[in-house]
């Protein structure tokens, strides 16, 4: 009897440890940037700045070389002298700055020529660049020539951007959804004729439709379909790279698709957290500064268009002390012996999990530090669009920033493994009462 009972016990936590979810959700890491050390004879007096090359939270595409962030700290107490423990950066003397950076759209690299005009907005080129860490994209002053700047004020979300290599395949009828309620319709498909019909849908209602061709003796320009608002900025595009007759059904391929969300205005009145917006070009202080990036775009001048925000009050920079900034931004200074300052920028991200797994009251969360003198991790996560070059289903992963995530230790424990090592062990306990 004894025995019985014990094996039951046995069984019982076995039993719980299956069915007990192991995932938590919404984990939070941090970033870290390079210190700030005022005893090191490498770091120069006067200002100080970190950009995406010391701290990895700003946004930074790493196949372009882009970057367009930058935290400014302008010693105006004692420009011969390095920032030390106890020193205040006084009110308008930090600064974030965000200058745009042109780059040619995927949608051109299809196309040599000098031009990639749709219904008169030129695809060629598009703006881009990091607000507080997430990727936007910034409206040109002139859609039909984009080369010629760009109002840095305005702003939208990249919602889905496919890259040279994905593809999205459709049948006739199909309705694919795109992000943020956006779907796009296959009406019907003239394989003979060479065209296809589609509809543009917002949340189920139809905003636009269109006539494609695929033809091969027409260009890439006239085998896209544009949709652009009454501003004449693209909203959605996408090209039809060729049409098909299947068994059942005839299909098209789809190639170069692009979505972006509203336009946000950044208000000259605006605040955001620690700062104000204080102007829209670059100001003289920074004429010259040359941050991180491999294209001749990532130096500042002064005039620049660019997103300029300075403090709205003072910050002292005392030991042991979080800095809230916005957008969870923090600089953390450590508690050292004066004079020397150690002082960091970090940022809190939030990973949001979008799968089927069980929902569980989870522990208190651990916030892991991510070094940015650790190795580099080329690990990416996708953020607010699904992977159109495959047609398999997946898990969605949401974080707070759209680029590229350094790894970090997740503060979830890796779902099934307990369920595995539950089943060794009902396996063994089996054995055990057998041999008894």
């Amino acid at each position: 009897m004894k025995k019985i009972v014990k094996i039951m016990g046995i069984l019982s936590v076995l039993v719980a440890m299956l069915i007990v979810p192991v995932s938590a959700d919404d984990p939070t890491y941090t970033i870290r940037s390079t210190v700030y050390d005022s005893s090191d004879s490498s770091i120069a007096a006067g200002d100080f700045y970190w950009d995406a090359n010391t701290f990895s939270g700003f946004w930074y595409p790493i196949k372009p070389g882009l970057s367009s962030e930058l935290l400014y700290l302008h010693n105006s107490v004692n420009s011969s002298e390095r920032i030390q423990l106890g020193d205040t950066i006084e009110e308008g003397d930090l600064y974030y700055v965000c200058k745009p950076q042109k780059k040619k759209s995927k949608i051109a690299s299809s196309d040599d020529g000098g031009t990639f005009i749709v219904d008169d907005v030129d695809l060629e080129f598009i703006y881009q660049m990091g607000f507080f860490g997430p990727g936007y994209l910034v409206m040109p002053e002139d859609n039909s020539a984009p080369s010629q700047g760009c109002k840095p004020d305005k702003i939208a979300k990249i919602m889905l951007q496919f890259d040279s290599d994905d593809k999205k395949q459709m049948f006739s009828g199909e309705e694919w959804e795109l992000a943020g309620g956006w779907t796009l319709v296959v009406d019907q498909i003239d394989v003979e004729g060479e065209k296809v019909w589609v509809h543009l849908k917002k949340n189920g209602e139809e905003i636009d439709s269109g006539v494609i061709s695929s033809s091969a003796n027409m260009t890439n320009m006239e085998r896209t379909y544009l949709y652009k608002d009454s501003d004449d900025n693209p909203v959605f595009y996408c090209s039809v790279e060729s049409i098909f007759r299947g068994t059942d059904s005839d299909f098209a391929v789809f190639k170069y698709a692009f979505l972006r969300g509203d336009i946000t205005t950044i208000e000259s009145d605006a605040t955001y957290g620690i700062f104000d917006v204080e102007s829209f070009e670059v100001p003289a202080l920074m004429n010259g500064i040359d941050y991180a990036g491999s294209k001749g775009g990532t130096v500042l001048h002064t005039g620049d268009d660019a997103v300029v925000l300075s403090s709205n009050k003072a910050v002292t920079l005392s030991g042991d002390k979080q800095i809230d900034l916005h957008g969870g931004l923090y600089l953390k200074t450590e508690d050292t012996d004066a004079p020397c300052l150690k002082m960091t920028l970090r940022k809190t991200c939030t990973v949001k999990s979008k799968g089927t797994t069980s929902k569980t009251e989870s522990a208190e969360e651990e916030v892991v530090v991510v070094d940015m003198g650790g190795e580099e991790v080329e690990e990416e996560v996708a953020v607010e669009s699904e992977s159109a070059a495959s047609t398999e289903d997946k898990e969605n992963v949401e974080v707070d920033m759209e680029e590229d995530v350094p790894e970090v230790e997740s503060s979830v424990s890796t779902p099934g493994f307990e369920m595995t090592m539950g089943i060794f062990g009902l396996v063994g306990a089996l054995l055990l009462f057998k041999r008894q």
